[in-house]
Formats: C-alpha cells, structure tokens, sequence
C-alpha cells in the first residue's frame, strides 16, 4: 500500500497543477480515481515515461526478496505487482468513475437465467450464490395435517414457545378440530399457562366444536390445579356434562383417566400474579380432603387390586397419606405388591417404585434420626416383596432427605451410600445423591465428608465430557451446578471460620 500511495502522489500533485479546486474535485476523489484506473489497466512495458522509470527502477531495487521471486517471469523481466501511470493519460472518464461498491443505485441482477448472471459494470466480479430457503412445513389443507404441523413444531430444537404454536393454530380457522384443542390446551396446563388454556376453552366454545372425553379430563386437570375442585367435580356430575357423553357412549362408572384427575391438587406456585392472593386453601382441610375422598371412591366402587393399575393404587396412598392415615397406605402397597405376578416388566416395576417414593416421603410423621429409621425399614420391607423391585438413584436421594433433622446427619448418610453400594452396587450413587451428601457433611461440620463427595463430583464431570461425543442439551449440562457452587461457596466459608477460631 505504501508503494500505491507513494506512486500516486505526483499524479495527484500534477492535477491539482493543471487547474482542479479543491470544490470540484477532492483529494480523495482523485485518489480513487487513479486507483481505479490502475486496477482496470493492462500491464505494459513501454507505458512508463522517463520519469517514471527512474522512480520504478529505484522501487524495484528496493523490493523485498519474497516479492521479486513471485514477480520475476519466466524471461528474467520484472513485472510489478504495482501498475504506475502517467498523469497524462489520465482520462475524463477516469475523472468522474464512478465505484460500483458505492454506487447510490442498488445492483440489478438478471433472474431470467438458471445461474442469475449479475448485469453490472464489471463482469469479473463473482456471482453470488443462492439462498437456500429452508424446509418449510406443508400447508395445513386438513384437519389431521394441521395436527401433524403442531405436533411437528412442539418438538423443534429450539422449541417454539406456546403463544407461537396458538398463532400458528389461528391461521387456519377452517381446519380447527377437537384433537388440535386438546392438543394446544394440554401444553398450556403443562406450562403452567393456566390463562391461555381458559382462553382456548373459551375460543373452542365459541367455534361450536364439540368436546370430548378428552376434553373434559383437560378441563377437569385446570379446575383442580387452579383450585376449582368443586366446580370440576360439577362438571361431570351436572346434567349436559361428562357423565352424559358417558350415557351416550353406554359406559357405567367413569373411566380411570377421568377419576384419578380428581386426586390432583392446586398448584399455588403456578398461579403467577404478582401482589395478589388468587386462591386461598380450605380452612379445615383433613375434613374437606376426607369428604372429597370419600365422594372420589363412591364413584368408582369396587377395586379390584388383581386388575389394578400402579397408577391408581399411586394415587389413592398418596391420598391417604394426605389424610393422615399412613398405616392404611402401607397396608395397601403390600396388598397390591403382594397380588402382583412373579415376572413383571421394567416399566411396570418403576411405577410400583413411585408407590415406594411416596411412602418414603410421607410415610413417617416423627423428627430427626427415628424418621430415617421408619423410611428405611418400610424401603427394605417393600423392595422385599417382589424380586423386580430395584432402588434406584432417586429413592437413595428420597431416604436421605429423612436426616436433614438428624444430629450427626452427614456420618449416617455416608454410611447408608456405603450399605447401598454394597448392596446394589455402584450404580446407585449420582451427582444429585453426592450434593446431598455434601450438603448433610456440610450441615454437620464433617468438612472431610463434603470434600470428598465434591472432588467426586468433579472428577465424574471431567471423565463424563471426555466421554460426550456431541453436545447435549443445555439442561443436562448444568443441571446441579448452582448447588455444586453453593456447597462450595459454604466450604470455604466454614474453613475460614475455622481458621479464625484458631487464630483467636
């Protein structure tokens, strides 16, 4: 660049001799006219003048040795890398050139052709490329492919968020149905958009689309979780609600979907209004919790725990533990497990451990090292019952929840990791059972306990991106972080106060 500048200084100079002003034409101007008159020209040998050559002869001299072996032709001539010119040949057309990369009026492109030649001054340049339009969903001509689309782009990654998939839905009135209003109502509920899903039961009212069974299990799973319960149980007892279409379809009783909405409860955390008490809790609870249970059972009669389905004894122990009638909970899991075949599948034995979970979450109403005590003995008499019966990484992580009211909480926890790998092996202990760990060592003041259990946890997150061959998603990578730095926070904090009561 610095010979370019140098090459076009008298040129400039000369111009500015011959009788241009500064208003007409800038210095600037000039320069990238005679750069671009150079750019375009052809090289030479006998365009130099005298002067000139002089001045090219001491450039050449001075040319650097990677550039006088790239410039040298096969004859022995320099040709330079740089194009000088007289000021003399300096043309009109040179003077008022005009850059097509700043040219005020856009590039024309001609797109008659297959390969859109580009129609511009310079043919040289490159033509761009096509854009490729990416994959686009069909148009939905039907109700059953509008069902498809939506099902389509619930699953995208990055997934597209509820009031997306609702405007997509809206776009084509003609192809609403009762299944694309199942469907958009179900993800509301599951997001905890209890608004949007009123707003489609509203609109799919207002569309005069009929309603399903489906349709009133959703319904019913708002009102309870908004806390309705009462007016979801009249949904289906009033005249003109569910136990009609049950009427019309010949089916005596309500179905196990419909029934066990009923055990739901409301999520207060999810009604999401800030500065404002939008549902308040009955006053006597054990007696309303009672009464609705006791209306549940008379609708569904008999129970059969031959035929049952994990699902269903799942939900009326966890009633009964609500209502504080814990032996009766766990009389009924051993009845159940003890009516089961003796091969079951893996799907049927994780159900059966839920059952477990519960009553080893609520299955104790004492404090401290006794509640540890009782959860253990109901874990070891259950998994007892049937040889499918496993624990898993959760249920180690339920049982030592018991100890956060426990004195020497951190020791016994460590001790009940080292009984269960024994016993089940390894596999039972991860990074959620580690933090738990760390946490109880942590609380009691077993600082060697919480160190080991984080240095685990950190050697088992090296080992485990060595092993990733691809990226996983952003939930499994940092889930457990923020309480891995908080228990880290919390070490260092108690070893400072240690240190401090020494110096002191």
């Amino acid at each position: 660049m610095c010979g370019r500048n140098f090459a076009l200084l008298p040129a400039a100079t000369c111009m500015l001799s011959k009788g241009w002003s500064r208003s007409s034409l800038s210095f600037i101007s000039i320069l990238q006219s005679a750069a671009s008159r150079a750019w375009t020209r052809r090289a030479e040998p006998n365009f130099y003048s005298t002067a000139v050559s002089s001045l090219d002869e001491k450039i050449a001299g001075s040319s650097s040795g990677p550039y006088s072996s790239r410039e040298a032709s096969a004859g022995g001539v320099r040709l330079p890398r740089i194009h000088h010119f007289h000021f003399d040949r300096i043309t009109d057309e040179d003077v008022s050139f005009s850059d097509p990369g700043r040219c005020s009026e856009p590039v024309c492109w001609d797109d008659g052709g297959e390969l859109g030649v580009p129609v511009a001054r310079y043919p040289f340049r490159p033509r761009a490329r096509k854009w490729v339009q990416p994959s686009k969903l069909p148009p939905a001509t039907s109700r059953n492919v509008l069902y498809r689309n939506l099902v389509l782009l619930s699953c995208r990654v990055p997934p597209i968020t509820l009031p997306q998939l609702i405007d997509y839905h809206a776009l084509y009135p003609e192809t609403h149905s009762t299944r694309s209003y199942n469907f958009l109502i179900n993800m509301a509920i599951r997001t905890a958009s209890f608004g949007s899903a009123q707003w489609l039961l509203e609109s799919m009212e207002r569309a005069c689309i009929p309603r399903n069974l489906e349709t009133y299990k959703l319904l019913i799973r708002w009102q309870i979780r908004t806390g309705a319960w009462d007016a979801a149980w009249r949904t289906l007892t009033e005249p003109g609600g569910g136990e009609a279409i049950l009427q019309d379809m010949n089916k005596s009783g309500w179905p196990d979907f419909l029934w066990l909405e009923f055990f739901g409860s409301l999520k207060r955390k999810s009604l999401r209004r800030k500065g404002a008490v939008l549902v308040e809790g009955p006053k006597d609870s054990l007696v309303v919790y009672t009464k609705r249970y006791l209306q549940v059972m008379e609708k569904h009669g008999t129970l059969s725990l031959a035929d049952a389905r994990p699902r269903v004894v799942h939900s009326i122990v966890h009633a009964l533990l609500r209502l504080g009638q814990n032996i009766h909970a766990l009389r009924l899991a051993q009845t159940y497990f003890g009516h089961l075949p003796a091969h079951i599948g893996p799907e049927i034995s994780l159900k059966c451990l839920e059952i477990i979970h519960v009553l080893i979450v609520f299955g104790s109403r004492a404090r401290g090292r006794k509640k540890f005590r009782e959860h253990r003995r109901i874990l070891n008499s259950l998994l007892g019952l049937h040889s499918s019966f496993k624990p898993t990484p959760t249920t180690l992580y339920l049982l030592l929840g018991s100890l956060r009211g426990a004195i020497r909480c951190g020791a016994l926890a460590s001790g009940c990791l080292g009984s269960f790998k024994r016993r089940w092996g390894a596999d039972i202990e991860d990074g959620k059972v580690r933090l738990r760990i760390a946490s109880l060592g942590l609380k009691q003041g077993r600082l060697d306990i919480t160190r080991e259990m984080l240095s685990v946890t950190a050697k088992q997150n090296g080992s485990d991106e060595q092993r990733i061959l691809r990226r996983p998603r952003f939930k499994r990578i940092f889930r457990g972080v923020g309480a891995l730095w908080a228990l880290e926070i919390r070490l260092r904090r108690r070893y400072r106060l240690i240190r401090r009561r020494r110096i002191t």
